[in-house]
């Protein structure tokens, strides 16, 4: 029998529900044949994650985990300890000796390296000679790609290193790495870059030499046929058929999301007790039942995108009184001028010139506010995002393009779905 989760719902694991889109998996197929380094962006819950574990075993990767505090030696250390090399700093201590070393490297091996005598490199060792030692020791500096990439190649890997939740480094992170794939992709070692963001050319915006040198897989748009053959695909599997009139209300509800899509398919299947596959075909056409699953989704989704924006709203509230004045509370007046837009504006995403005027309408101190100090608050909505937890982020400001993107998918079902004016008047005002 097969089980509901293994069928609809947002899950790190493939769903039986997966499609192939002609558009994005025909693109990451030949991207993998390449020798170029892959990105592939998009909203969060928009099939990222499926799309690269479709095609590969992310066991058979070296995937590692990006977080607001990683820097680049920490990346690469964690490439390297997914590769069996210990990293030894400073001091290393074993049952007979003590091995002082600076930036070495111990590469485990079945078959010793060295039965027996000093250890190879540019180390001291204090005591009586190791014996039967199952490594080799190799200077190296954790910072340099190249030293990275002979490191690789001595632990005789061909993996692809998955980079996910690049969007959480620092710029400064993400700029270097933007160089240092460049040096990756002529020595051979492959990156799959997975990030949070809508617009093309992020990485080239930090090293123009990555042009040729990557290709960009985009997962989103999806549209509303796909959306369909989802619906269908993992009907059959369960055995059962959704209405027309199901169906279509499905794919209105889920705006463009194929998260919300797949979370609503299967909260749909629970409300008509269907847990597994169906001996029987059964249809599935009563609305009312629907009603109950957007409803369940929508205060799901409320209390996180609330809390978020609540987070977002207080900043960093270091706020001080200069010259007699209460400071200007920026993220507070962010968070009520993006409430305050229309869906089509905030689906489209919304101009720089838009948020400052709409913030000005609003504010108690509107000609105080100055060009400089929104473009600081739009520029920083990353930071205040990563230091306040919010995973995935809400916002990203597309510096090019001068505009702010929801990078959530599931936030248009929430902002469509809740009372704007009520999320308002439980945000606490700095004001008060």
């Amino acid at each position: 029998m097969v089980k509901l989760e293994e069928v609809f719902g947002v899950s790190r694991k493939p769903v039986l529900s997966y499609i192939e889109r002609q558009e994005v998996d025909v693109l990451f197929e030949n991207a993998l044949k390449s020798d170029k380094q892959i990105i592939v962006y998009g909203a969060s819950k928009q099939g990222k994650t499926a799309l690269v574990s479709r095609y590969l075993i992310y066991d058979d990767c070296l995937a590692v985990s990006c977080s607001p505090k990683s820097k680049v030696k920490d990346i690469y250390n964690s490439i390297l300890r997914k590769l069996d090399i210990e990293i030894m700093t400073n001091e290393q201590k074993s049952t007979s000796a003590n091995i002082e070393a600076g930036a070495v490297a111990k590469i485990k091996s079945k078959i010793p390296f060295i039965v027996s005598g000093e250890v190879e490199g540019s180390t001291k060792v204090a005591g009586s000679t190791e014996q039967q030692l199952t490594y080799k020791t190799i200077e190296f500096n954790l910072e340099l790609p190249q030293d990275i990439f002979d490191l690789y190649v001595q632990a005789k890997s061909d993996k692809f290193v998955i980079l996910e939740d690049f969007h959480y480094l620092p710029i400064d992170v993400q700029k270097q790495l933007a160089f240092d794939l460049r040096t990756f992709q002529e020595l051979g070692l492959r990156f799959i870059i997975l990030g949070v963001w809508k617009e093309k050319n992020r990485l080239i915006q930090f090293n123009g030499d990555l042009q040729d040198r990557i290709a960009e897989i985009p997962v989103e748009p999806w549209d509303e046929t796909e959306f369909i053959s989802v619906a269908k695909k993992g009907a059959q599997e369960l055995n059962v058929e959704f209405s027309d009139e199901i169906i279509k209300r499905l794919c209105a509800e889920s705006l463009g999301s194929i998260g919300v899509l797949q979370e609503l398919l299967k909260l749909l299947c629970v409300q008509n007790g269907i847990v597994q596959s169906q001996r029987t075909k059964k249809l599935i056409s009563n609305l009312q039942t629907l009603n109950c699953a957007i409803k369940s989704k929508c205060d799901d989704y409320s209390s996180r995108h609330v809390r978020a924006l609540e987070d977002i709203a207080k900043g960093q509230r270091d706020f001080k009184i200069t010259d007699g004045k209460k400071p200007l509370f920026l993220p507070y007046y962010f968070v009520v001028a993006i409430l305050g837009m229309d869906f089509d504006s905030i689906i489209m995403g919304v101009q720089r010139k838009k948020i400052d005027e709409a913030i000005k309408d609003r504010h108690y101190r509107a000609a105080d506010i100055r060009p400089s100090d929104i473009g600081f608050l739009l520029s920083n909505l990353a930071n205040l995002q990563a230091s306040k937890k919010i995973q995935p982020p809400l916002f990203d400001y597309d510096v090019s393009q001068r505009s702010v993107n929801i990078i959530d998918s599931t936030f248009y079902f929430f902002f469509k779905n809740c009372d704007k004016n009520e999320v308002i008047e439980n945000i606490e005002n700095p004001l008060d």
